[in-house]
């Protein structure tokens, strides 16, 4: 079974969600009603085409097969902004509604998304709908991708927080904290002004989440990332229960907000 039919094909309980990590910094998430939900998925090598940055990882799921409710794009780098799967989903997923920041809605267009299926999350701004609640927090990206956000997302009974690529910065953590998300998931590739597995560790420790992924790691021999070195602070720490996704994989965060394996039963 390929990883588009196991997604169709998952069945989540109310009150749990399921979780799958695209590689990167790409993260779906399916609820019991099965709506789906993709965050900054980069599924082509267009990175290669436009920087020559080569794709080391699988790549797993095509665009077309991409048919989310939502799509969340951070900013517009190329491993987060898609150039090249965006104007397919469009075309193959017409319910599609495309959110991020300013310069993602400006790019949005040129690649062929009518107004109509665009929603502008600048830092602060919110989106709301009976099935899901998504608001833009700060994230520290520089002047590389200086209107860059974090997400504060809450989805099938659950919290979550997607860092982004972001610095380090106590405060941006512990506002985090106020939200209470059961899961973050913390960039670690500590290059282009990103956390490395150490910070993101302590970026999560902040944050209160129960669980927290690393991720943005394994795609380009350009990047770093340490997700062993991010797993074993938490696991020193003791607070915050760190979980290694391998590329593909589909986990369920639990009623009590925690991840297991599909198959095995809730603790």
């Amino acid at each position: 079974m390929n990883l588009a039919e196991e997604i169709r094909t998952i069945s989540v309980k109310p009150g749990e969600l399921a979780v799958c990590w695209l590689g990167q910094a790409g993260f779906l998430l399916k609820d019991s009603e099965g709506d789906i939900l993709a965050i900054d998925p980069y599924l082509t090598n267009c990175g290669e085409r436009m920087r020559g940055f080569k794709r080391l990882s699988p790549m797993l799921l095509q665009p077309a097969e991409l048919r989310p409710r939502y799509l969340i794009t951070t900013h517009m780098h190329f491993d987060h902004f898609d150039y090249d799967a965006i104007p397919i989903i469009v075309e193959h997923s017409p319910e599609t509604l495309f959110l991020g920041p300013q310069s993602c809605m400006d790019k949005f267009g040129e690649l062929g998304v009518p107004d109509t299926r665009q929603f502008c999350l600048n830092r602060g701004d919110s989106y709301h709908d009976a099935r899901i609640t998504v608001r833009a927090t700060l994230a520290d990206h520089g002047e590389m991708a200086p209107d860059a956000i974090g997400v504060l997302l809450e989805m099938g009974r659950h919290r979550l927080y997607f860092s982004g690529d972001t610095a380090f910065h106590t405060q941006l953590f512990r506002s985090v904290a106020e939200f209470s998300p059961e899961l973050a998931a913390m960039s670690v590739n500590g290059h282009f002004g990103n956390m490395n597995a150490r910070e993101g560790a302590e970026a999560a420790l902040l944050t209160g989440a129960k669980c927290a992924v690393p991720c943005h790691c394994w795609t380009f021999m350009e990047h770093g990332g340490d997700p062993g070195a991010f797993c074993q602070r938490l696991l020193d720490a003791d607070g915050c229960e760190p979980v290694c996704f391998r590329q593909g994989e589909i986990q369920i965060l639990c009623e009590n907000g925690t991840l297991r394996k599909r198959g095995e039963q809730e603790p």
